[in-house]
């Protein structure tokens, strides 16, 4: 299985889906920090005006606007970019969010290395590792645009919080138009025995490409498993890749506190040895580049992702 031709963004499937959530239950409302435009939604905001607001440049401020409507029986989604989202509104997401238990659902822009020609700054690399770390919080993120949208829809049934992680890039289908979506369920795209790569988010399309040239180039079978929910992890299904006896675990975020410390932790309290590669964002602040560049040089685009599997099969 590979990515289809048809291409959008994560922003433009979720706005989609945000209508759609929109008239199937009155309790959703958007927040967004003055990132409507951004966000995609513009469209919302026309067919439901008195169940959006934009809170300005405050994200502090519209994560507990967001808390209090919550409250108040409302289900709301607040939108912004990443790295402002897990830093700067840090606390009032774990103390008047996750505290309580809230079912406000977060959509932080700029996941990884998307937003690698605007800098540091606006690159969200370290929000797996401090969302991780948080009571009562799911974590996810998308294979392709309609994944993430997939993913809001099904919160709307989620008890507490949701952080779910978004790139900029436009992408091709990765998942089946047909696949359902469960938190805390990893999907297997292409099965394998001869060894697995476990990845999340936009590094999923590169894995299938990765598997099918190991097959074509060495004949080795590699399964690949979608991760879209990093908390809580689907544990059998890192088991279950485990035992191929070669895994490589690769996303688009800091490496440190990523979803390969979160696989290794479940491999280690099991006691399951097997031969093991990490591929993730280096411990550094982020250069100015192109995210296919970033990718590439720190080896989890398709090229680096053979490379690691073949060194493990070698």
């Amino acid at each position: 299985m590979t990515a289809s031709d048809e291409k959008t963004t994560a922003k433009e499937a979720i706005g989609k889906a945000m209508l759609r959530l929109g008239e199937a239950d009155e309790r959703v409302v958007v927040v967004n920090a003055d990132l409507s435009r951004s966000s995609c939604m513009d469209e919302f905001a026309e067919r439901f005006p008195e169940r959006c607001f934009n809170v300005g440049i405050a994200e502090q401020q519209m994560v507990s606007f967001a808390a209090g409507l919550a409250t108040e029986g409302f289900i709301p989604f607040c939108f912004t970019f990443g790295p402002f989202l897990s830093m700067r509104a840090i606390e009032q997401i774990r103390t008047d969010a996750c505290y309580g238990n809230l079912p406000v659902r977060f959509v932080g822009a700029n996941a990884g290395y998307s937003a690698g020609v605007m800098g540091a700054t606006h690159c969200a690399l370290e929000d797996v590792g401090i969302l991780c770390s948080i009571s009562n919080t799911t974590l996810a993120e998308g294979a392709d645009p309609w994944e993430a949208g997939r993913i809001l829809e099904a919160s709307l049934a989620l008890d507490g919080p949701l952080y779910l992680r978004t790139n900029r890039e436009a992408q091709g289908r990765v998942c089946k138009e047909t696949d359902g979506f469960e938190f805390g369920r990893a999907s297997v795209l292409r099965d394998g025995s001869d060894g697995a790569i476990i990845a999340s988010g936009v590094v999923v399309e590169q894995a299938l490409a990765a598997a099918e040239r190991l097959s074509l180039e060495t004949g080795a079978e590699v399964r690949v498993v979608n991760m879209p929910t990093i908390r809580p992890l689907d544990e059998q299904a890192v088991l279950d890749a485990a035992a191929t006896g070669r895994v490589v675990v690769a996303q688009d975020a800091n490496i440190r506190g990523g979803l390969g410390y979160q696989v290794a932790a479940v491999l280690a309290q099991a006691g399951v040895a097997c031969k093991f590669k990490m591929l993730g964002a280096p411990d550094e602040f982020v250069p100015i580049a192109t995210p296919a560049h970033l990718y590439h040089k720190n080896g989890y685009d398709a090229d680096g992702l053979v490379h690691a599997m073949t060194e493990l099969l070698g």
